[in-house]
């Protein structure tokens, strides 16, 4: 009895790890896509008035804003990411998963749809609650709609990416 209680809490451990490290994976892919698109909607608004930007003070400048970014932006990426596919994860398990129990890949295809929605929900959400509460957009390639919807796809590409690692993980579980 007491090994099963063991290996019952040792798998409880072992899923949340995967979990966190899944989180990881996915809040560094989304920060730094959202980062370099950050970046580089800046400097295209600056080339736009005149500015001469070379290449390499482009490429420059997406290193020293990761660097910059990452202790602000990114850990709001990454709670945005931990609710995000929290709440996912909890609909995948209880809505996607019983209804196609009988086919073996598509629970996975369905569920990497609905990772990279909330990814992409995540990240507008995060964007549009700032505004409000700070009476300014801090991310200044997130102004306006374009910029909006360029966080958002760097959102669904990390959730997207979390679907994949999951269902990867799911897939050598099973064999």
């Amino acid at each position: 009895m007491e090994s099963q209680i063991n290996n019952h809490q040792r798998t409880k451990l072992v899923r949340f790890s995967l979990f966190l490290f899944q989180l990881l994976v996915t809040t560094m892919i989304t920060f730094l896509i959202a980062s370099a698109l950050h970046t580089q909607s800046v400097l295209a608004g600056l080339i736009s008035v005149g500015a001469e930007i070379p290449l390499s003070v482009r490429i420059k400048t997406v290193f020293v804003d990761f660097v910059g970014l990452l202790p602000t932006y990114g850990v709001i990426v990454l709670v945005g990411m931990l609710i995000a596919m929290s709440v996912a994860v909890l609909i995948a398990n209880t809505l996607l998963v019983k209804p196609l129990q009988n086919t073996i890949n598509e629970p996975q295809k369905s569920q990497i749809w609905l990772y990279a929605l909330a990814g992409a929900v995540a990240m507008f959400t995060i964007l549009a609650a700032m505004h409000p509460i700070l009476d300014v957009s801090i991310i200044a390639g997130a102004r306006g709609l374009s910029g909006l919807l360029t966080q958002s796809i760097a959102g669904a590409i990390g959730g997207a990416v979390f679907g994949l690692i999951r269902s990867r993980t799911k897939t050598r579980k099973q064999s």
